[in-house]
């Protein structure tokens, strides 16, 4: 049994994944992706090989790397393969002041699955900057290339590449860009490194770079299909702004269990396409897109690709779809009701086919971004749907897109120099509650809330944890004056949102 762990973001972390005995829960070993102090000694030589890209005191910021999705074992070589995180912090310049690879951060990473020992790597970011992970699917593939079958990997992580990879020695085969890549030309191919496009490290301005750090591909899987040779791949199309301008990039460190990244990554008032997403179609030996199709909404489910030549995918507008994995075509829609984040899977009991999908709106982009779409916290009801070609069932509806309406409060006067100082402080609140408080289904929406009109009861919820049983946490160092803070600013959210009504009064219990 394999466990990796993640939080790159959420304070200085060095990323591991750990082996353990299915049937005694003993540690079998463990291997780290980046290294740790030099003075405290490696724990193998591939640490100590890593250690050597790696500048400054980078044990002091963490390093990152944590592998929190893309293991795969091949059965035919018996070697286990992982897709290893970003850096932490995002900025090279602060975790790795001069400079370097920093191994094992966006990599492939071969394994020993019996030891741990490490066998071989392939970065394709080196240095990276951007959140650039490599955590995204490592598809097994043997492909027939120049007359002789290769086992390869077929890999298409964050940066924008699709790499084709010789799973035998790590040598690279083939790598071509499969969105807009701002940030990096090509790969050469002598040395299986990213030709950048000067100022992508955003060394003395700002840097518009694309893909922005949600990735050209996320963690949503892509599926391969042997019998159209084809790859089916969930894309984002989408750029930001890179800065640290402000950062004092030499004493700046991150804070356990709170969001930064040492930089900041804005929206790009340019995006590269006109639409955000695509389901394109890969043919990962001629390194070309074979058809695309593209999606008005971002963040996407991932793909299931079928012997009978079809694509299911489930899209965040809440349409679950099959379409010819030939060309295209949509053969099939489905409204769920919801936002879909999970890939369909299929099985067979008892000589019929099923297809299960389970639907839901959720993942890190829905606790930001979203709220467009509707999808709204407890009024919309998480469901596992199957299908079968007999199925006769009728689904129950859920109620239509919802979009809350801010709460009037005339009587509530914002104090703009307390809501400024609450913009900071909720930047730890909005990956659930919701960029501008404006919840995107994750969790309730502030705006409409009562809770933060009232200082007892908000305390009681934030400070002392009175719905810790339902997933929100407690922050017990927060001070009267920040708790201020943050209900000046969510009211003043409210205020941006909604006029309030001069014949209203506010609620009872208002505090302020």
């Amino acid at each position: 049994m394999l466990i990796g762990n993640g939080g790159t973001e959420h304070g200085p972390t060095r990323g591991w994944i750990t082996a353990y005995e299915v049937e005694t829960g003993e540690e079998a070993w463990k291997f780290y992706i980046v290294p740790g102090n030099p003075a405290d000694g490696f724990e193998n030589e591939a640490m100590e090989m890593a250690a050597k890209t790696w500048t400054g005191e980078w044990w002091k910021r963490g390093g990152g790397g944590n592998v929190w999705h893309g293991y795969t074992y091949d059965p035919d070589l018996d070697v286990l393969y992982i897709g290893t995180g970003n850096g932490s912090p995002w900025n090279r310049k602060i975790r790795s002041p001069g400079g370097g690879d920093n191994l094992f951060l966006c990599s492939i990473v071969a394994l020993d699955p019996d030891t741990g020992d490490y066998l071989w790597h392939y970065q394709t970011t080196p240095g990276e900057t951007w959140d650039y992970n490599s955590n995204m699917d490592i598809v097994l593939a043997d492909l027939s290339i120049d007359g002789e079958e290769v086992k390869a990997i077929l890999h298409a992580p964050k940066n924008g590449f699709f790499y084709v990879i010789n799973r035998e020695t790590g040598k690279l085969i083939s790598a071509e860009p499969f969105v807009e890549t701002s940030w990096a030309s090509h790969i050469d191919m002598e040395t299986g490194r990213p030709v950048e496009i000067a100022g992508a490290r955003y060394e003395n301005a700002p840097a518009y770079i694309t893909p922005l750090s949600w990735g050209a591909h996320s963690w949503h899987a892509m599926s391969y299909n042997p019998d159209t040779g084809l790859v089916y791949l969930p894309v984002l199309h989408g750029a930001a702004t890179y800065s640290d301008e402000g950062y004092d990039l030499e004493n700046w460190q991150a804070v356990e269990f709170e969001v930064a990244f040492g930089l900041d990554p804005l929206p790009a008032e340019n995006q590269p396409r006109e639409y955000p997403a695509s389901l394109v179609a890969w043919d990962p030996l001629k390194q070309k897109e074979i058809w695309s199709i593209p999606q008005e909404t971002f963040w996407n489910a991932g793909t299931l690709t079928t012997a009978g030549n079809l694509v299911f995918q489930g899209r965040s507008d809440g349409h679950f779809l099959a379409h010819n994995a030939r060309t295209g075509e949509v053969l099939w829609d489905y409204d769920v009701g919801l936002g879909i984040s999970a890939p369909p899977i299929t099985y067979q009991i008892g000589g019929r086919q099923y297809l299960s999908l389970l639907v839901g709106w959720g993942g890190g982009y829905s606790g930001y971004s979203g709220a467009e779409l509707g999808w709204a916290y407890r009024i919309h009801t998480r469901r596992l749907i199957t299908f079968s070609l007999e199925g006769e069932t009728d689904l129950p509806e859920l109620p239509p897109p919802y979009f809350a309406e801010p709460l009037r409060v005339p009587d509530f006067e914002v104090d703009d120099e307390l809501a400024n100082s609450g913009f900071g402080m909720f930047m730890q609140c909005s990956y659930c509650h919701g960029a501008d408080a404006v919840s995107a289904g994750m969790a309730p929406d502030l705006r409409a809330s009562p809770v933060p009109l009232d200082s007892a009861n908000f305390q009681s919820i934030v400070k002392e944890g009175a719905k810790v049983g339902q997933g929100m946490p407690a922050f017990p160092d927060l001070t009267d004056e920040q708790l201020s803070s943050l209900m000046h600013y969510i009211r003043q959210m409210a205020h941006q949102t909604q006029e309030p009504l001069e014949e209203e009064s506010s609620p009872a219990n208002v505090s302020n």
